[in-house]
């Protein structure tokens, strides 16, 4: 629903509190259901944060795009209570006493729901993107902007699951195109939040596939039978932490634990990682303003980490203040909050020993290498390698290392010396 009305559908206006420019957050008597105008997520709670534009127009937003929206901003104006009770640091550092709260640290990443690894050949266009929960509440599938005019001719949207007859998502009268997606999918019930899917998109269909996984995982109770990104399962699926609307009822470590999934860097091995900064300034604008205290945030940090809920990293951020993680050599540092919501299956570690043959000389085509396990960064050698090679495989995007790896070039590997 839209907030132009005072009143939502009966529940009267308790708080209104001035968060940002032409933001304001608003407490309820009791929940509304809106749609969020940033995220278009169905939302039901009990505080709603309205942005209102210039030509007088208020729109609804979510508390999860409304914590981002602030945490992205840095006021300077924005009083502070003064920094006592800090939570230890690690490795004798000084601790978050140190920290000021017009300090704030950029978050950014690529969102993996969104198309990537694009590459487009004359007789198709193949993609990339995980599921995120968006997705399936509203029955979308993200479209790269060179899909914009192969899917009008598209006829059929399969799902290929690995094993029987593909199933059916969408016909050609019930499909809508937008800019960024298409519209009217039936996801199937079972599908989870943060599976990994591949698109291949032709001339009269639209072929969606799932990577069966060798042996199924289990996360949280739930049975992931294809291939999944840590990342969105850590920021999206449900926890068994008790949840209610926001600010109302909600304990404080919690509060805690929830603004750092949402807020949070999130790395890949499932966890989310955020400064004591953001944290604060995220804790203290959901629900009502200045709610809880900057001792009492601290507190429940100190109390989380020596239960072994939260544990210590250590990040960076250069001049634009945005943050790199891990630490990156010449940076300022920066202390992160960590928090892994689920305990996820690390994959097994095969050794395989061959012995050299005359026979057993190969080629071995280039391939990235994880090093961040080592301490280590890619050389410019092998990230301009990995450019070239990204630019001569026809791959649009970024031809930037993912994080945390290094490029091997082809190579000859074995054989008897």
């Amino acid at each position: 629903m839209s907030a132009q009305e005072a009143h939502f559908q009966g529940a009267e206006i308790l708080q209104s509190t001035r968060t940002h420019v032409r933001w304001t957050l608003q407490k309820l008597s009791a929940p509304v259901s809106f749609s969020c105008h940033q995220c278009g997520r169905a939302t039901t709670d009990t505080a709603v944060a309205i942005k209102t534009t210039s030509a007088g127009r208020q729109l609804a937003h979510c508390t999860d795009c409304h914590l981002r929206r602030l945490t992205e901003v840095a006021s300077a104006h924005e009083p502070h209570a003064p920094a006592v009770g800090a939570v230890p640091a690690p490795d004798g550092a000084e601790g978050v006493a140190t920290s000021r709260l017009d300090e704030t640290v950029l978050i950014r990443q690529p969102d993996p729901g969104l198309p990537h690894d694009v590459v487009e050949t004359a007789s198709e266009l193949q993609w990339t993107f995980v599921i995120r929960r968006h997705h399936v509440e509203h029955g979308q599938c993200p479209l790269p902007s060179q899909a914009a005019r192969r899917i009008r001719t598209a006829k059929v949207v399969h799902l290929d699951h690995g094993g029987g007859f593909p199933t059916v998502l969408l016909d050609s009268l019930h499909k809508k195109v937008a800019k960024e997606h298409l519209q009217g999918i039936r996801w199937p019930p079972d599908l989870l939040v943060g599976t990994r899917v591949t698109a291949n998109l032709d001339r009269s269909r639209l072929r969606l596939s799932l990577t069966l996984l060798e042996r199924p995982s289990f996360i949280a109770k739930r049975r992931f039978s294809y291939a999944y990104d840590p990342r969105i399962i850590a920021r999206e699926l449900p926890t068994s932490l008790a949840h209610s609307p926001a600010g109302t009822g909600v304990s404080l470590d919690v509060l805690v634990q929830e603004t750092i999934r949402r807020l949070g860097y999130l790395d890949e091995a499932g966890s989310a990682l955020l400064p004591v900064v953001n944290l604060i300034r995220g804790v203290r604008s959901r629900g009502m303003s200045h709610q809880h205290s900057s001792d009492a945030i601290r507190a429940s940090v100190n109390g989380l980490i020596a239960r072994k809920r939260l544990t210590w990293e250590t990040g960076s951020c250069a001049a634009d203040d945005v943050l790199h993680f891990p630490a990156r050599p010449s940076e300022r540092t920066v202390h992160l909050v960590c928090y892994t919501p689920f305990v996820l299956p690390k994959p097994k570690k095969q050794r395989v020993v061959s012995l050299p043959s005359t026979s057993s000389r190969h080629g071995v085509a280039g391939h990235l290498m994880k090093i961040e396990h080592l301490g280590k960064q890619a050389s410019d050698t092998a990230q301009a390698a990995y450019a070239e090679a990204h630019r001569s495989a026809g791959l649009t995007g970024t031809h930037q290392l993912p994080k945390g790896h290094t490029y091997v070039k082809p190579h000859k590997r074995g054989g008897l010396t």
